[in-house]
């Protein structure tokens, strides 16, 4: 039995129970500003939709709409702090925040994105179907992200069996009931040498799933990565990222994820918004070595 525990770390709580896990982000302080601006590839190629725009490491982020539009709340002690915008297919760019004020729509340069290497298929490779991750599809366990801005993320590591790895499809464990969409891009990142999330993206397009394409209530949201042609050689991170849909109260009174509490490898990962830094939630005192693990898990040929 554990004893109801409340631990406060990095602005970011952590609640733990016996049937119970909730992983979830106090508000922060009131920002009382906001800029409102775009994000374009210029005049002729229109929008550049679901740009990420924030202050690396300071939890002030967002995500721009499907037209390319922002709101980035921040406060006067922001103003000196560079800005870090990025999108897939863009080069990124990097603007001191007081510019930004001044100067709110902004143009990316559009750049080659590399494609995935192409591998020969060796005999006896890509044999045996495996499922990675966790399955978990608990209503009970579940995990709670309570965003204060578009670009929260949360997501957990996923190790492969054996190497290499061909990835067939992900899926999600999304406990959502609310009568709107929220929608997410699925992110997989490199993890550096010490096992933390780079930020390196392995897939090549933004890949993007909604609430809606659930084919029930408590069925996952699944996407096909057969078509990215992904072979990897060492262990990812697998996430969710908000992108859009929701009012921010609401999403953090309703979104959650299903959960478990295990052993071995798979840590979770989560950000308030974009560009912030990675967080590991701590449980304090954990239960014989486990830690929480969320419902996201892919399935590989090997």
């Amino acid at each position: 039995m554990v004893a109801i525990r409340l631990l406060r770390f990095s602005g970011s709580w952590l609640r733990t129970a016996v049937g119970s896990l909730l992983v979830a982000l106090l508000p922060m302080v009131a920002i009382g500003q906001t800029l409102t601006g775009s994000i374009t590839a210029g005049p002729a190629a229109g929008p550049v939709p679901y740009a990420n725009l924030g202050i690396p490491g300071k939890s002030v982020g967002t995500v721009t709409d499907e037209h390319g539009r922002y709101q980035l709340a921040y406060s006067s002690a922001n103003l000196t702090d560079t800005v870090y915008v990025s999108s897939l297919g863009y080069r990124p760019q990097r603007v001191v925040l007081r510019e930004l004020v001044a100067q709110p729509n902004r143009t990316l340069v559009p750049v080659a994105v590399p494609l995935a290497d192409v591998r020969v298929q060796g005999a006896g490779l890509y044999k045996r179907r495996r499922t990675l991750g966790c399955t978990s599809t608990s209503h009970s366990i579940i995990s709670k992200l309570k965003a204060e801005h578009l670009g929260a993320e949360i997501g957990m590591v996923v190790c492969l069996k054996h190497q290499p790895s061909k990835l067939l499809t992900a899926h999600f464990n999304v406990l959502y009931d609310q009568p709107d969409t929220l929608r997410f891009r699925v992110n997989l990142y490199r993890l550096l040498p010490d096992g933390r999330p780079s930020g390196e993206k392995l897939l090549t397009r933004n890949l993007l799933v909604s609430t809606a394409d659930r084919t029930g209530p408590s069925a996952p949201l699944t996407v096909d990565l057969t078509t990215d042609q992904l072979i990897m050689d060492e262990d990812f991170l697998l996430t969710l990222e908000w992108i859009s849909g929701g009012e921010v109260e609401q999403v953090s009174k309703s979104l959650a994820f299903s959960s478990a509490l295990g052993y071995g490898k798979g840590d979770l990962y989560f950000r308030k918004t974009s560009q912030d830094s990675w967080e590991k939630p701590s449980l304090g005192a954990r239960l014989a070595g486990m830690q929480p693990k969320v419902g996201f898990y892919v399935t590989a040929l090997d």
